[in-house]
């Protein structure tokens, strides 16, 4: 008689490869020499990288080296008040010199030039740099943010005037910690590609209603853009997870992942039939519109979006969502 493996392997080196890759995400500034991280995913420090690589297409150096840079870039744009030197530090560098030295290798240009660069324009562009040049509809005008009292709540929201007589608000909202079941999409993606999310949702769902994990409307449904900006980092290091909230106390198994949204303050937008164009534009306008008007920066964590209805039963296929941006004060 056959013997069957217990696991099967591939699924398994994924489930713990994703434990490493959340680590590294949520610890920049910490110790993530190769010895730590391979005992974060469970493997012999001896064949670890070869593992990360097969599954990643990256060495872990090469791994964590980006993160770092990328995360680095990100900030030097949103957090302009900050010295570049506690950038660097912040996002796991020695000292100022090395990591000036690795953002030049990785962008042609140094931390100041870049934050020079990118501050005059309203929307994330690479210049010169290893990554795609964007197309010419990339860097746009930002629309008008004005800020007001919601005589309702007693507390400030932001209105943003489009073009299209549209109007976003946005507010900002104390979260909780949220538990997730997630499943990972490595690489290029379109985020408007909704054959590859109803795969993933499918997959997920398919994996947690047997387990009872899968109950609406107590289940959120949530997509966590987890590894990158798509303005900065090169499609093939991206990463999007579909997820669902559990509780504290349920497991995960297989290729599923379970982490935690930390909870703190975010910037949130609430789109009420909105096409995917939409939705993609509201994220446009929170990074490039509200954020420099609103004296708030990006904080740790990842951006995610929390889909309240299901649009292929909407009778023209459209999205009820929430948008959610971590951030702290400046």
């Amino acid at each position: 008689m056959e013997v069957k493996p217990i696991k099967d392997s591939k699924v398994e080196y994924i489930y713990r490869i994703n434990r490493v890759i959340d680590y590294v995400k949520s610890n920049l500034d910490k110790d993530l020499s190769l010895e730590k991280l391979a005992n974060i995913g469970f493997f012999s420090k001896f064949y670890f990288h070869r593992i990360f690589k097969s599954i990643c297409g990256e060495s872990v150096n090469n791994f964590v080296n980006r993160t770092r840079i990328e995360t680095s870039a990100f900030l030097l744009i949103h957090r302009p008040h900050s010295p570049i030197t506690t950038i660097a530090y912040d996002t796991g560098f020695s000292s100022p010199a090395s990591y000036a030295r690795a953002f030049k290798k990785h962008f042609y240009m140094t931390p100041s030039q870049w934050r020079k660069t990118q501050s005059t324009k309203s929307k994330i562009c690479i210049i010169n740099s290893k990554i795609d040049q964007p197309n010419n509809n990339t860097c746009q005008g930002v629309h008008k943010v004005t800020v007001y009292i919601d005589s309702q709540i007693k507390k400030p929201r932001w209105r943003i005037n489009m073009t299209n007589d549209k109007t976003l608000i946005v507010d900002v909202k104390t979260m909780p910690d949220i538990h997730i079941a997630y499943l990972r999409h490595h690489g290029k993606y379109n985020p408007q590609d909704k054959k590859l999310f109803q795969q993933l949702f499918s997959k997920l769902i398919n994996w947690a209603a047997p387990r009872n994990l899968f109950t609406p409307p107590e289940t959120s449904v949530m997509t966590v853009y987890s590894s990158g900006h798509p303005d900065i980092t090169a499609p093939e290091n991206l990463c999007v997870d579909a997820c669902i909230s559990i509780k504290k106390e349920n497991s995960v198994s297989g290729e599923i992942g379970k982490r935690v949204i930390v909870g703190g303050q975010y910037a949130v937008i609430t789109l009420i039939d909105a096409t995917l164009d939409e939705c993609s534009k509201a994220w446009d306008e929170l990074f490039n519109s509200w954020l420099p008007e609103s004296a708030y920066q990006p904080s740790n964590g990842a951006y995610y979006c929390r889909h309240l209805n299901d649009p292929e039963q909407h009778p023209d296929k459209l999205h009820h969502v929430e948008m959610f941006l971590p951030v702290k004060a400046l």
